[in-house]
């Protein structure tokens, strides 16, 4: 029997955010029974809790999250579970053969604390630049970044400026490593350099 597992995080006032980014805030300015329908206003960052980076994020002139192609969002996906790790290694990936990978780390449990920690697992360098010469699609980890906390700008440039989409902020604590389907759902913001998403995993 089928089974759809949410790897998305909710988005609520005060939840963690990457130091500098704009934080949810959520006021509730229409509410029953003194109106007739509860009405909410939200304003977010773009790249708040589950997220898709698109090129645009880091490269100058690159594509928006409103082009990103759909089979990068939906298909075929490995998550592949690495604990122990600070830092997420070439070797660590050269046996995985997939077009989207979902990286489940250290760091899916640190949701639990509610707060933001500097020293998430990430990818580092060299795993890009493997990742890149794969041709994959799409690349997923279970934080709010990619790339160290310190200087994590190089591996976003090198991964969104081959075109691979990235997605951050998973939340994989559930999740066996193994084979599903992806779907990953970004608002489409015009022009936008990042959404927020809803993502899912399909498995058969």
């Amino acid at each position: 029997m089928m089974k759809i597992h949410d790897i998305s995080v909710s988005v609520y006032n005060g939840m963690p955010v990457f130091p500098g980014d704009p934080p949810p805030a959520i006021k509730r300015v229409m509410s029953m029974p003194v109106d007739a329908f509860n009405v909410s206003l939200l304003c977010t960052g773009t790249h708040v809790g589950t997220h898709v980076d698109p090129p645009i994020h880091f490269v100058e002139g690159g594509y928006t999250v409103d082009r990103i192609p759909l089979d990068h969002l939906y298909g075929p996906a490995c998550v592949v579970e690495l604990p122990d790790v600070d830092a997420v290694t070439a070797d660590g990936l050269k046996g995985v053969d997939a077009d989207i990978i979902l990286l489940k780390t250290k760091n899916s449990a640190l949701w639990e604390s509610g707060e933001f920690r500097k020293d998430y697992a990430y990818l580092d360098e060299g795993a890009a630049r493997l990742l890149v010469e794969k041709k994959i699609k799409t690349i997923g980890i279970d934080y709010l970044s990619i790339g160290r906390f310190e200087g994590g700008e190089a591996v976003h440039k090198i991964l969104l400026g081959a075109g691979i989409t990235v997605i951050e902020g998973l939340d994989l604590r559930k999740i066996r490593p193994g084979r599903y389907t992806l779907a990953c759902l970004p608002l489409k913001i015009k022009d936008g350099d990042g959404a927020p998403a809803r993502a899912f995993l399909i498995e058969e």
